[in-house]
């Protein structure tokens, strides 16, 4: 028993491959072709797939291929990011910050050629380990305050005692400042600003600071200070060096890199 066909079925011509509803071939084929085509001709020509249905032949990838392709690109996409970021020169590090070339200040590979400007001795050109010539303490060992003790646990220490507003000492404290930001993973810094709205702490810390005063009372603004570690006779101590008022861009710098590097070679961290 023969299938009845679908009258609304879409076929293809077989002589021009026109696109056409079943009904119409035989009429077509006699207009256009002329030519006559059969029943039986007519079973044999293919009808096309019905909207939505797949084709064998269909170039399209499948829904699971797709899903596989994704899978494997984002898991490249993961192991190459863990192996850039595990690679040495894109690691924050002590050879240098986030990859530099070890010029970064705030980095130590700089310190491996490094010969220090300043050495430890009593001079104005020297690192004190006692109060100086000229102090009123000269020659006497040094109470050094607890903050600063405890601020060289962690790194050398800087600090500048000023009051903003003062003509006199402000380019000292902005000197000071850019320092310690431009070496800032290396120091410990104490921007000390008397001001009458700051803090108790740090007014107690600013008024303390004079301690240190190369010369003694009455002491004037700004106020300068390092410290950091160095071996005397083997002995591990602190020395330090202070000032009154200016001192010049690269005179500075040359005192804070010589204290980040003495630190570095004696404070065993």
């Amino acid at each position: 028993m023969k299938k009845k066909k679908n009258e609304n079925e879409w076929v293809i011509c077989p002589e021009c491959k026109t696109k056409l509803k079943h009904e119409n071939l035989s009429r077509h084929m006699k207009l256009v072709h002329d030519k006559i085509i059969d029943e039986t001709d007519v079973e044999l020509v293919k009808p096309l797939p019905k909207k939505g249905q797949k084709q064998k032949t269909s170039g399209f990838l499948s829904k699971g291929t797709i899903i596989v392709v994704i899978v494997i690109v984002v898991v490249v996409i993961v192991s190459m990011f863990f192996l850039f970021s595990a690679s040495p020169g894109n690691s924050n590090n002590d050879d240098g910050n986030n990859g530099d070339d070890g010029h970064n200040s705030n980095g130590i590979s700089w310190l491996n050629d490094y010969t220090p400007v300043h050495s430890v001795g009593t001079g104005d050109d020297d690192f004190w380990i006692n109060y100086p010539p000229g102090n009123p303490s000269s020659g006497q060992s040094v109470d050094h305050l607890q903050w600063v003790l405890d601020s060289l646990e962690k790194n050398c220490v800087l600090f500048v005692v000023h009051i903003t507003g003062c003509v006199g000492c402000q380019a000292q404290a902005d000197r000071m400042i850019a320092l310690a930001e431009k070496y800032s993973e290396n120091v410990e810094f104490y921007d000390l600003d008397a001001v009458d709205s700051a803090s108790e702490a740090l007014l107690e810390k600013a008024y303390g600071s004079y301690l240190y005063d190369p010369n003694g009372p009455p002491g004037y603004i700004a106020l300068t200070g390092v410290f950091t570690y160095v071996k005397d006779n083997d002995e591990l101590k602190i020395a330090w060096h202070s000032w009154e008022g200016d001192v010049s861009d690269s005179a500075m710098e040359d005192w804070v890199k010589d204290t980040i590097y003495y630190y570095h070679i004696n404070s065993g961290r």
